[in-house]
C-alpha cells in the first residue's frame, strides 16, 4: 500500500485494507513475529498487524518491509512516540485499542491509516468525524458479538468497522456476513510449534488451513 502525502485524497476503496481478515501478531519474541508475518505474507489476510507488545517491534516492521512483505502495520499503539517511530519504520496502518484525537491527527499529517478503538456508537461517530480510516470496535465479544455488530450497523450502515477481541475461527463468517469491513484473528490463525522454529512455510500452511474454516464459519 503506498503512503499518501498529507492533503491527498484517500484510496477510499481500499484504505485502509481489504475487507476480509487481519492477522494480529502478539507475541514475545522477535523470531516468532517475523515468522508468523513471512508466513502469513503469502495467505489471503488483508493485513499483518504486529502489536507494539512484541519486543523491538518498529524493528520488526521494517525488517519486513525491507523483504518486500506488504500490508505490514503497526497494532497497539498508545503513544506520539510509538506512532512516530512506527511511521518511520514503514507501517502500512496504524491500530489503536481506544480514540485519541492527537494519534489521529499525527497519522494524518505522516499520510498513515489509523484504525482506533472504539466500542459505543457515540465513540464510533466521534472516530469516523475524525476522519479515520476504519474503526475498530473493541473488545467485540465482550459485549454481545455478532449481536452488538448488527445492532451496530443498522444506524449506521455505512461505518468502516473492524472487529477485535477474543473472535474465534468459527464467527469470522458471521461478522462479515453482518457487515464487518475486517475481522481480527490472533494466534488462532498462526500459533503452531513451527512458529517458534522460524519455519515460516509451515505457519503458511498452518493459516490458511485456519483461513479455510474461517470463511466456512
Amino acid at each position: 500500500m503506498d503512503h499518501h502525502q498529507p492533503g491527498s485524497e484517500p484510496d477510499v476503496g481500499e484504505r485502509p485494507f481489504r475487507r476480509g481478515v487481519v492477522a494480529v501478531i502478539r507475541t514475545n519474541t522477535t523470531v516468532t513475529a517475523l515468522t508468523a508475518a513471512r508466513g502469513l505474507a503469502n495467505t489471503s489476510v488483508v493485513g499483518i498487524e504486529v502489536t507494539m507488545t512484541v519486543p523491538n517491534a518498529p524493528k520488526v516492521i521494517a525488517r519486513l518491509r525491507s523483504e518486500g512483505v506488504q500490508r505490514v502495520g503497526a497494532g497497539t499503539v498508545r503513544t506520539l512516540d510509538q506512532l512516530k517511530r512506527c511511521v518511520d519504520a514503514g507501517a502500512d496502518f496504524l491500530v489503536c485499542p481506544h480514540l485519541d484525537p492527537q494519534l489521529v491527527d499525527a497519522a494524518a499529517e505522516s499520510g498513515v491509516p489509523i484504525v482506533p478503538g472504539a466500542l459505543t456508537p457515540t465513540e464510533i461517530m466521534t472516530a469516523i468525524n475524525l476522519g479515520v480510516a476504519a474503526v475498530k470496535v473493541f473488545p467485540v465479544s465482550a459485549v454481545g458479538g455478532h449481536g452488538y455488530l448488527r445492532a451496530v450497523l443498522e444506524p449506521l450502515p455505512d461505518a468502516r468497522l473492524v472487529v477485535s477481541g477474543e473472535v474465534a475461527l468459527a464467527e469470522v463468517a458471521g461478522y462479515l456476513s453482518v457487515g464487518a469491513w475486517a475481522v481480527c484473528l490472533g494466534s488462532s490463525l498462526w500459533l503452531c510449534k513451527e512458529a517458534e522454529n522460524g519455519d515460516s512455510d509451515a505457519v503458511r500452511r498452518f493459516a490458511q488451513h485456519a483461513l479455510q474454516k474461517a470463511v466456512d464459519g
